[in-house]
C-alpha cells in the first residue's frame, strides 16, 4: 500500500522542525550551565536603548553624563575629579592597565577607542582587568567602519561578568 506524498514531506518536516528544536535548547542550556561566554558583544545603541533596566540605564549615565573620569593616553594618567567611575584609553593604554598606577577599584565604565584598524595586532583580552573591582561595562568605539562579528574575534572575556558594548563611528 503507497503512502501518499504529503504524508512522506509532513514526516520529514517534523523530523527537521524537532532537530532545530533540540539543537537552540542544547544550545540554551550549555549557556546556563556556563559552557559558553558569559556574554557576547552587544552593539550600543541598541542595547541602552533595549529597555529601562538598572544596567541599560546606568550603562547610559556613565556615557553620556558628566563622571569624574580617568583618562590613560601615551603611558600618561589624568584624573578628574575625586573618586573616578569613568576610565577612558586607547588599545595601547589597554595593554598597559595592569601596570598603570591609578585608583581602580572605582572604575565601572572603560571606554576603549580604536582610532585605525592597524592598531589591533592581536587578542583584547579583558580577563586582565581583575584589578578594577567595580568595573561592570566595557565600552569599545572604533572611529573606523568594523563590524560587531569582526570585534567578536578579537575580544577574549570568557569568564568575566563584563557588560561589553560596541560602536563604530566611522570618521569620528
Amino acid at each position: 500500500m503507497n503512502k501518499p506524498h504529503g504524508s512522506q514531506s509532513f514526516w520529514r518536516t517534523l523530523v527537521i522542525m524537532m532537530t532545530l528544536l533540540l539543537s537552540f535548547s542544547s544550545e540554551m542550556f550549555a549557556q546556563q550551565a556556563g559552557t559558553s561566554r558569559v556574554s557576547g558583544i552587544r552593539s550600543f545603541d541598541p542595547y541602552i536603548n533595549g529597555g529601562n533596566d538598572f544596567e541599560r540605564m546606568r550603562l547610559k549615565d556613565l556615557v553620556y553624563e558628566v563622571q569624574s573620569s580617568v583618562y590613560f593616553y601615551d603611558n600618561v594618567v589624568k584624573t578628574y575629579g575625586s573618586t573616578p567611575v569613568n576610565l577612558y584609553t586607547d588599545l595601547t593604554g589597554f595593554i598597559r592597565l595592569p601596570q598603570a598606577n591609578f585608583q581602580k577599584a572605582t572604575i565601572e565604565l572603560i571606554t576603549i577607542r580604536i582610532d585605525n584598524p592597524s592598531q589591533i595586532t592581536g587578542a583584547l583580552n579583558l580577563n586582565t582587568l581583575s584589578s578594577f573591582t567595580k568595573l561592570r561595562y566595557v565600552y569599545i568605539l572604533t572611529a573606523f567602519q568594523y563590524t560587531l562579528p569582526q570585534i567578536s574575534q578579537v575580544v577574549s572575556f570568557a569568564g568575566t561578568n563584563y557588560i561589553v558594548v560596541f560602536k563604530s563611528e566611522p570618521g569620528s
